[in-house]
């Protein structure tokens, strides 16, 4: 499996690859992903390659990978049904993968105003606490700010003595 691959592919295929095809021997639930991966499938680059087929053919491509599962707990009629379930959850078969800014066209704009305005808040305030530090640096007494030339009283000072007039 080619690790490199998958990055090509976005998140289209998220539900697909992370949808749950059943329990394996031990009890371990098994995604198409794991189930791909178990098999040295690149699971982004099966899931493309299924997109593209008609969808009998997809159906049949994803039974014969479901069935070569090692100790797999899928009887052949639940795989037929499995498959089709699956399949249904891949992008539309137009042979297109979907553009990444799809998902942000189609969200609501009341949404991106209060995340924007959310961070413009933010932006605000940290504003605020920046300009608020240089004044309090700013406006401190010159003697506390550079050390003080004046010394204050010593408590070893002697009073001066009073004098006999």
């Amino acid at each position: 499996m080619n690790a490199t691959s998958s990055t090509s592919f976005g998140s289209e295929f998220g539900n697909f690859l992370f949808a749950p095809i059943g329990q394996d021997k031990n009890g371990m639930p098994l995604s198409v992903l794991s189930a791909l991966a178990r098999q040295d499938i690149d699971p982004w680059e099966e899931a493309a390659k299924l997109t593209q087929l008609p969808k009998e053919e997809a159906v049949s491509e994803l039974v014969s990978l479901l069935g070569a599962l090692p100790r797999a707990t899928l009887a052949s009629a639940d795989r037929v049904t499995a498959a089709t379930r699956l399949l249904a959850l891949l992008p539309s078969r137009q042979g297109q993968v979907r553009s990444a800014i799809e998902p942000f066209a189609q969200a609501d704009p009341v949404e991106h105003a209060a995340v924007a305005s959310s961070v413009l808040v933010g932006l605000i305030i940290g504003l605020l606490v920046l300009v608020s530090a240089w004044l309090i640096g700013s406006l401190q007494a010159p003697g506390q700010a550079e050390g003080s030339s004046a010394r204050p009283p010593s408590a070893t000072s002697q009073p001066a003595p009073p004098s006999n007039e």
